[in-house]
């Protein structure tokens, strides 16, 4: 029989002593606490359910370190003492930064000369250039020139601050600006249309359409000469602003403030036709957009998201309607011809079906090229060879030394060269991210598309952190609603895009929705002008007072 008084210690028997007992007392006690310990967690894990995100941030703050021992600088929950109450708003706004567009700075006044007959560019020449991707000149003069669109139910309402009535004058004695109406993009493309898109061609546009229009305005009105055309207005929406012209004509316009499409900060000779002290960068028109009338809102809802079923005036047999109409519609549904039944039907059909609000299933999209194998890092700095698939012989197309899969193999990646007009543009309304990498400029077209669906662009090389200056970039968070991607590390897109949280997505699609699609050119609401106001403004400082004097401290 063993005694009470003996400890076991593995197979040995020993007698008890005074120390032996005092341990086994503080192991059994220790051992005690450590049961209930494991007792409450699990009664803590029971109620927690499988919540273990929760679970090992409440553990980590109750010990106040991490597994590794070092203490934790930041508590996981809210106890109180991090809670501060928010700042009160600010009495003036102004202090903050974007600004509100729609408080203008000042309201100048832009005279629009009236060229005669024989300086002007025949009819259909111009309406050949709707097809133009540069003929941003005159849509520009147009929401100056003309009528906005009829008002109706279906269409919504003209602001009563539309440029035509806000911004012109047909006074010039009280102007503040003057507009040349001088379209040499619109010459150039008939002139490359005529060429069989020979682009070296310049068909006497020097001698024979921009200096007689100078010569005229210099001569027949003071305005020029009072200023030096300091105040004066010219559109160059081509990639190379006037660097197709001679140096006279050249010289002849330079004294004029040019609106321009392409803003380029980087090193001669890539940013040496953008004048950064001049010139003001303005968005381009879009083939989809501004040539073919597409309309997003036949493709999205009030909200941005993707409808259902595109709506009837998607079809583009209905668009031919409206293919007089010197603008696009970007902000209203196009209206739709249906019948009674057909009304009816579509009642019924939502009421008794419950449709969820269909989601941007698509992470990003790209549609275009990638160049001739001749022009190397020339176009789009080599970043579209990682589109396409490549062998890794630079003599083939995408012309990468490399050999992968490329972007265009992601399954939630659509990437092709071109897609017909209403097929991209349901593309577009179900994707999240669409790739804006450069092509031959830093500009490009795809960008608006972009904002106009509610996409959120994704600059690759591109954008103000690769020399891009944006159009209004004092007024429009560009960084806001967009991501910047360094050529360096273009092959990392896809990680990227993955990376961001949806929370940081949604708050970029809502600010490219509600202020993105205002930097675009449309007819209804004449943003696009009213933004160039804005600058013009400034340039003149014109509603820009000299701040207060500031004492010596």
């Amino acid at each position: 029989m063993i005694s009470e008084n003996v400890a076991v210690a593995g197979d040995q028997l020993s007698p008890a002593t005074p120390e032996r007992e005092q341990r086994r007392h503080h192991h059994h006690c220790g051992t005690t606490w450590l049961a209930l310990l494991v007792a409450a967690l699990a009664v803590v894990l029971y109620t927690l359910g499988n919540n273990q995100e929760l679970v090992a941030r409440r553990l980590t703050a109750l010990l106040g370190r991490t597994s590794s021992g070092e203490v934790v600088g930041q508590r996981a929950e809210p106890n109180g003492l991090d809670d501060f109450p928010a700042l009160p708003p600010l009495a003036d706004r102004n202090r903050l930064w974007p600004p509100a567009i729609d408080q203008p700075i000042c309201k100048p006044k832009i005279y629009v000369y009236d060229l005669p007959p024989n300086l002007r560019l025949p009819e259909k020449t111009v309406s050949q250039c709707r097809w133009s991707a540069y003929n941003s000149e005159l849509l520009l003069h147009r929401l100056l020139t003309e009528e906005p669109p009829a008002t109706s139910a279906a269409r919504g309402t003209v602001p009563a601050d539309h440029p035509h009535s806000s911004l012109r004058t047909l006074d010039p004695a009280e102007a503040d600006f003057f507009f040349v109406p001088l379209f040499p993009a619109c010459y150039l493309f008939d002139c490359w249309v005529k060429a069989g898109w020979k682009k070296t061609e310049r068909c006497n546009v020097d001698e024979g359409y921009i200096q007689p229009v100078m010569q005229h305005i210099r001569e027949t009105h003071p305005y020029w000469n009072a200023s030096g055309g300091a105040d004066h207005l010219l559109v160059h929406p081509m990639d190379y602003v006037d660097g197709y012209y001679t140096e006279e004509t050249r010289a002849a316009m330079n004294s004029s403030t040019y609106l321009v499409t392409v803003g380029d900060v980087r090193p001669a000779p890539y940013g040496s036709y953008f004048r950064s002290y001049r010139d003001l960068v303005i968005p381009s028109s879009t083939h989809l957009i501004n040539s073919y009338h597409v309309n997003p809102r036949d493709f999205v809802d009030a909200r941005g998201s993707p409808l259902p079923e595109p709506r009837g005036a998607a079809d583009p047999k209905r668009r031919l309607a409206d293919a007089a109409l010197p603008y696009p519609e970007i902000f209203e549904p196009s209206p739709t011809d249906v019948g009674l039944t057909t009304r009816i039907g579509r009642f019924f059909r939502n009421l008794f079906e419950r449709r969820s609000t269909p989601e941007r299933t698509m992470l990003a999209i790209f549609r275009g090229g990638w160049g001739e194998a001749t022009d190397g890092e020339a176009y789009a700095l080599g970043i579209r060879s990682l589109f396409f698939p490549s062998d890794g012989d630079p003599s083939t197309p995408p012309f990468s030394t490399a050999q992968h899969h490329g972007f265009a193999s992601l399954p939630d990646f659509d990437i092709a060269l071109w897609s017909e007009n209403d097929d991209y543009a349901l593309r577009l309304a179900h994707t999240k991210f669409g790739l804006a990498p450069p092509g031959y400029t830093l500009d490009t077209t795809r960008l608006y598309e972009y904002l106009a669906f509610g996409v959120v662009p994704v600059f690759i090389g591109t954008g103000p952190t690769a020399g891009q200056v944006l159009p209004f970039e004092r007024d429009v968070d560009w960084h806001g609603m967009s991501i910047s991607i360094p050529r360096d590390r273009a092959h990392h897109v896809p990680s990227i895009l993955r990376s961001i949280s949806a929370a940081e997505y949604e708050r970029k699609r809502k600010k490219v929705w509600e202020e993105g699609r205002r930097v675009l050119l449309e007819g209804r609401e004449g943003n696009v002008w009213k933004l160039i106001a804005r600058q013009l403004c400034r340039l003149k400082r014109l509603g820009v007072a000299a701040g207060p004097e500031i004492a010596n401290n």
